[in-house]
């Protein structure tokens, strides 16, 4: 049975935060995205990204700029084309492997019991704990079961990804069993990340959710927008 395409819309916040010796000013955006069988893709006012599944490509774009670049989605695959001819071979797999390991992590999630209406939508309150290399972070998610989709679109999107990025199949794969704790979809998060030396506050609300039919452009490029390598 075909599952029929979501569209969200998010509230994000950034709160301000200090790195070694900088202060990174407070931020927010509006971000829509939609899902379907073949592509994911997230706009924002400054950028888009665009997750291609039948391609298995992710495309970053620079409204801006109005430039764009491509990269594979396994990860091996990404590091062979960055740097081009100026990295050796020796150079690319040590990388790859400085990436795995950094971007190895793992997660748990605990249902406090709480409950309230946030919006239109009764929420459950859960906390979830994420350790990574670059430090750990604390995230409060309240989700509904209010809003009800047709099949795991989000479970079967998460093993896609999981499949093609080698090295992340054990991590991913626990990340997944945890995540199937929170019933329903998420409404509101509250992170706090401690990252070298630094506390980052984020929050993400859900502004709408439904299910319909895609934009036919949904994994295109805009016109006239020029191809950039990716650095």
């Amino acid at each position: 049975m075909a599952l029929a395409d979501i569209f969200m819309k998010q509230k994000h916040h950034t709160g301000s935060f200090q790195i070694m010796g900088q202060t990174q000013p407070a931020k927010e955006s509006i971000q829509n995205i939609w899902m379907t069988d073949t592509v994911i893709r997230n706009d924002s006012e400054q950028q888009s990204v665009i997750v291609r599944l039948d391609k298995q490509t992710v495309t970053m774009i620079d409204h801006a700029k109005k430039a764009y670049a491509e990269m594979p989605l396994n990860l091996d695959k990404a590091v062979g084309q960055m740097g081009g001819e100026k990295m050796t071979k020796e150079q690319k797999d040590a990388m790859s492997g400085m990436m795995q390991s950094m971007m190895k992590f793992s997660m748990k999630v605990t249902e406090t019991g709480e409950k309230k209406k946030i919006g239109a939508w009764n929420c459950r309150k859960y906390i979830q704990k994420l350790d990574t290399a670059m430090g750990p972070t604390t995230t409060e998610v309240w989700a509904t079961e209010d809003i009800k989709v047709k099949g795991d679109i989000f479970a079967k999107y998460s093993a896609i990804m999981m499949t093609m990025q080698p090295g992340l199949k054990e991590s991913m794969a626990q990340v997944m069993q945890e995540t199937k704790k929170i019933k329903g979809v998420t409404v509101l998060t509250s992170s706090t990340s401690s990252m070298m030396g630094a506390t980052l506050k984020t929050t993400m609300q859900l502004l709408e959710f439904k299910e319909g039919k895609a934009p036919a452009a949904i994994g295109a490029v805009p016109a006239g927008y020029k191809k950039q390598a990716m650095q």
